[in-house]
């Protein structure tokens, strides 16, 4: 028996997903789902077979943005490490789009509850897969045993979140790597 019409194209749901990935880096939030079925090359139908709503498209694309790789580098020493994380992180920040489409998305985050669970969920394991690199110091006594490291982790992202969604100036990092581990004072 013959089955009728086109074998299903296997690329259609990753170009679709790199698509919408694509589409919220340059856009923001501000796209379609037309420009998405465009931008993968393919009919607006196979979106729409994907994701009943854009808000269900953006969930899972905001989803993968969020978990995107994080380095963790391994450098000798926390000071090492942190210097490699902060210029990779402010490297992120001036990528273009990119801070854009964060103050969209935490203003989204404000009216809807899905959008900032998943920026509360994503944001903490991205931070506490990094912890490695704080593992390490401890390990080697860079760090107390009972060092917080949410707070060291947040002192960091935070600063930068506030700084990227004001369009304040970013420091250096390494001024950013010696606040961290030294405070304000005389290191």
């Amino acid at each position: 028996m013959s089955v009728r019409g086109r074998k299903p194209d296997p690329t259609v749901d990753h170009r679709i997903r790199q698509a919408a990935a694509g589409l919220v880096l340059s856009h923001g939030l501000d796209f379609t789902m037309d420009d998405v079925a465009a931008a993968a090359g393919v009919g607006r139908a196979s979106v729409f077979r994907r994701y009943a709503s854009k808000r269900d498209m953006l969930l899972e694309t905001l989803t993968g943005l969020m978990n995107a790789h994080v380095s963790i580098p391994d450098t000798g020493s926390l000071e090492g490490d942190l210097r490699v994380v902060i210029t990779d992180t402010l490297g992120l920040w001036h990528q273009p789009g990119v801070a854009r489409m964060a103050k969209q998305v935490y203003g989204e985050a404000g009216r809807d509850p899905a959008v900032a669970e998943l920026i509360r969920t994503s944001m903490r394991n991205r931070m506490e897969r990094s912890w490695v690199v704080y593992e390490r110091a401890i390990e080697r006594g860079e760090l107390p045993p009972n060092a917080d490291l949410w707070m060291l982790t947040d002192l960091f992202t935070g600063f930068v979140s506030y700084r990227g969604l004001l369009d304040l100036p970013l420091p250096d990092p390494e001024e950013i790597v010696q606040v961290l581990l030294h405070g304000f004072t005389s290191a």
